[in-house]
């Protein structure tokens, strides 16, 4: 799962590099918006052999947004890694944790000089870990990767050039999952494959969160915080 993770901010960070390489035959500005914030990630499974389950899950929210030379559509992430909390799964397994990631085009409306509206759409990645603990030696795995299309909507207030608020939610429909089923008798010294491949199900996610974020900007090498002066 590290690895995983490592990967998506990896490409996180290439895409937000495109943006930023430099213009040499006129002066460019880039404009970022970077936050961080907490999220709840609410998880609707349907269609397959554990049964249409519902799951909660608070954590925590990675986003931005990137604009090239003030346009008004541009590139967008948005990275959540949930522990869930509540769950109706009624044949011993238990949600253990979860991350997505959701990257596409974005695009930003003003509304004035201090709020934004702001939305994006792209393809959307999840990872859900699920545990059955039959004794404290008796255990199996339940690890899905589940791909799909998403979107985000939000508004970003600021309460200075450099920093802002965000309130908005993401919302993911995924319809190809790839699952895999470990075992093990003897508390994961030892442990078995039971299954793997792709299953029939789908995954539907709406993520409201909470972010407080700062406006970057670029005109030369050098990135600044704050709001280009045009």
């Amino acid at each position: 799962m590290k690895r995983l993770i490592a990967l998506l901010g990896f490409l996180a960070c290439m895409n937000f590099m495109v943006f930023a390489q430099e213009d040499t035959e006129k002066e460019r500005i880039e404009t970022s918006w970077l936050s961080v914030g907490f999220n709840w990630g609410n998880n609707f499974n349907i269609g397959d052999d554990i049964g249409n389950f519902y799951s909660g899950s608070p954590g925590v929210n990675f986003s931005g947004y990137g604009f090239y030379n003030q346009s008004k559509i541009g590139f967008f992430f948005n990275y959540g890694l949930m522990f869930p909390v509540v769950n109706n799964i009624e044949n011993g397994y238990s949600p253990i944790d979860q991350a997505d990631f959701l990257m596409g085009v974005g695009f930003r409306h003003e509304l004035n000089k201090k709020l934004n509206l702001h939305f994006g759409v792209g393809p959307n990645f999840n990872m859900y870990f699920l545990l059955n603990k039959v004794d404290n030696d008796v255990k199996a795995t339940d690890a899905r990767y589940s791909f799909g299309i998403g979107g985000d909507i939000g508004l970003k207030f600021d309460l200075t050039d450099s920093i802002f608020i965000d309130v908005g939610t993401t919302l993911s429909y995924d319809f190809a999952t790839y699952r895999t089923v470990d075992s093990t008798n003897d508390n994961w010294t030892n442990t078995k494959r039971e299954s793997s491949g792709w299953i029939t199900n789908s995954f539907f996610g709406i993520k409201p969160y909470v972010a407080i974020g700062f406006n970057v900007y670029q005109k030369t090498s050098k990135a600044k915080l704050g709001k280009p002066k045009l």
